[in-house]
């Protein structure tokens, strides 16, 4: 039997989606080693893993500050398809006279747009090339870390044997980090555990054309069932992010295109345009989690493997992202203190650093989807005069895209 082998790393990340790929490009100047292991191989060059799929992800402009010190915004930007710009957010409850409409322009100091609409497969594109193009990050993939042994001195991820009869594979780190998605079978090995609440929704993925232009504007439209949402895509083109009540999921997605368009059209009306053209349909179910103590010995989780939120108002992989911009820096810091970058002290530092903010956004969230989601006569009449009282009140909508925009946690990642 061939011996596991073995190489030394500073620091291993379990996981190269998106939060994965952008904690380590986030750690490329420190002059840490850097091990990425991803489970899904790449094809054509181009990443496959469920991080860069079909799917936009919406970035807000604190996303876009951490992606140009990351050097990754300009390459963006010369993409075929760059990022669509959110200038306006139009909020309405469907059915009800409560309706809010949020703009750039009422952002103290101004800013160019409140975020920006990315296909994940672009933004994923690009991280997975810098990846392969960096001297300080080796990655394994494809590769599976099916467990991880804490020592005083280090952490040990065991690798299993791939399809093509490699031996197994042993790397050893300072600290293991664990960006692998929500219910992390690592996380738990590792006593990290969550609560877990289901919104027996799913969301329901399209996107769809229409017949007039979009002008940067996204609509937020909450229904009986759960918000719906069109992002702005592409020329005269919606992401299509449709919360749908489980027993309906598999019906709607059933659908043929002429009827899936009749149904969306009958649910957000006509103010955004007649819609046609929808692309293949994805979902995935929605939940609430939260890790109360993301950090285990010498492993701390972050993204979706620490917390996951609804995605309503675009905050779960943003949330993800500000973990990114926390841990680089606390491991900077660390490092700049000649302190064990996985000892415990360090580990409750990130912790302490993400507790208030990832429990505001995991509140904000959840308590938008209670509220939006009561049949009551007076929650309803309650929320309505709140929206109407937003769109008359510029201090209040001021705080609401301060909440959104992530301006209230402007994380940020240095290049050096």
């Amino acid at each position: 039997m061939t011996p596991p082998t073995h190489h030394p790393h500073d620091i291993a990340i379990i996981g190269g989606g998106l939060v994965g790929a952008s904690l380590a490009l986030a750690l490329e100047p420190t002059g840490l080693s850097v091990a990425v292991v991803e489970p899904v191989a790449a094809e054509g060059g181009e990443p496959q893993g469920p991080g860069y799929d079909e799917r936009t992800v919406a970035l807000t402009d604190n996303a876009r500050r951490i992606y140009t010190d990351l050097g990754v915004w300009e390459r963006l930007m010369a993409q075929p398809q760059p990022p669509q710009p959110i200038r306006e957010i139009h909020i309405s409850d469907r059915g009800h006279f409560g309706m809010t409409h949020l703009s750039h322009a009422d952002m103290d100091g101004g800013v160019e747009a409140l975020g920006y609409v990315v296909p994940t497969r672009t933004l994923g594109g690009e991280l997975h090339r810098r990846l392969r193009h960096s001297a300080a990050i080796t990655l394994h993939c494809p590769a599976t870390a099916e467990r991880l042994r804490a020592r005083e001195s280090g952490i040990v991820v065991s690798l299993a044997a791939d399809a093509h009869n490699a031996p197994s594979t042993t790397l050893s780190a300072r600290l293991a980090v664990l960006a692998d998605g929500g219910r992390s079978p690592l996380a738990r090995q590792m006593g990290i555990q969550s609560g877990t609440t289901d919104y027996r929704q799913s969301a329901i993925l399209s996107v769809v054309a229409t017949d007039r232009d979009h002008r940067g504007r996204a609509y937020e439209r909450f229904t009986d069932e759960g918000p719906l949402a069109l992002l702005p895509h592409s020329e005269r083109r919606y992401a299509v992010v449709w919360s749908t009540a489980r027993e309906r999921v598999a019906a709607r997605m059933a659908l043929s295109d002429a009827a899936f368009i009749a149904a969306l059209q009958t649910a957000f009306g006509e103010r955004a345009g007649a819609f046609s053209e929808p692309s293949a349909r994805t979902r995935y179910s929605l939940q609430h989690g939260i890790t109360r103590r993301p950090i285990g010995a010498r492993t701390v989780t972050i993204g979706n493997a620490a917390h996951t939120v609804h995605p309503v108002a675009g905050q779960g992989f943003n949330l993800g992202l500000r973990d990114v911009a926390a841990l680089a820096e606390v491991i900077r810091a660390a490092r700049a203190r000649r302190q064990d970058i996985g000892g415990r002290d360090v580990l409750e530092e990130y912790a302490a650093r993400r507790r208030r903010e990832t429990a505001r956004v995991s509140g904000f969230t959840d308590g938008l989807i209670r509220v939006f989601g009561s049949r009551r006569a007076p929650v309803r009449l309650a929320r309505n005069l709140a929206l109407a009282g937003i769109e008359l009140c510029p201090p209040a909508k001021r705080f609401l895209l301060r909440r959104t925009m992530g301006r209230v946690s402007a994380g940020r990642v240095r290049s050096a």
